[in-house]
């Protein structure tokens, strides 16, 4: 009678944890938006959502010139995936850089989460706003970037996701 008891106290405890467990912990991009994420295609880099362009591009951090790299304070390395993700609006037929709020998060297809913090970075010559992370990335691996912007003087983001795949040998 005492093993009964004790038995239904356990699975009072452990479904409500299981359903914890499931739940995607340290996402700060939104997955319950209206809005339906928009998958980039292999090698196409920009999208045109309403007024405004969205350009994105990763590529191993060993691609840069060397003065960039150090310019930026990048790490050059075969092994260190580097994203960049720019946001111009459409204005009188040309496009004009815009701030914007970007949350990511970065996973492998194995779905394990890997740490990116994105930075802005301000060129004036020529007047741009870039927003740059990097990341370690093994041979052959591919990274999924969910990526939620908001640009500026807007309330409603932008999804997007960009997949690429990196070789470092």
């Amino acid at each position: 009678m005492r093993y009964v008891y004790m038995n239904k106290w356990f699975f009072l405890l452990f479904i409500p944890l299981v359903a914890l467990l499931g739940c995607e912990q340290g996402s700060s991009v939104s997955s319950t938006n209206a809005a339906p994420r928009v998958t980039y295609e292999t090698n196409e880099h920009n999208k045109t959502f309403g007024n405004y362009v969205v350009h994105v591009n990763a590529l191993t951090t060993d691609q840069l010139p060397a003065e960039v790299a150090r310019g930026y304070q990048i790490a050059r390395s075969q092994n260190r995936a580097m994203l960049n993700v720019s946001v111009r609006k459409k204005m009188s037929g040309s496009e004009t850089p815009v701030p914007a709020k970007v949350d990511i998060v970065v996973k492998n297809l194995n779905s394990q989460i890997k740490d990116m913090k994105l930075r802005e970075i301000r060129d004036s010559d020529p007047d741009a706003i870039y927003y740059i992370g990097e990341v370690p990335v093994n041979h052959e691996e591919t990274l999924v970037f969910d990526v939620d912007l908001t640009p500026e003087g807007e309330k409603d983001a932008i999804l997007l996701s960009y997949r690429q795949r990196f070789f470092t040998q």
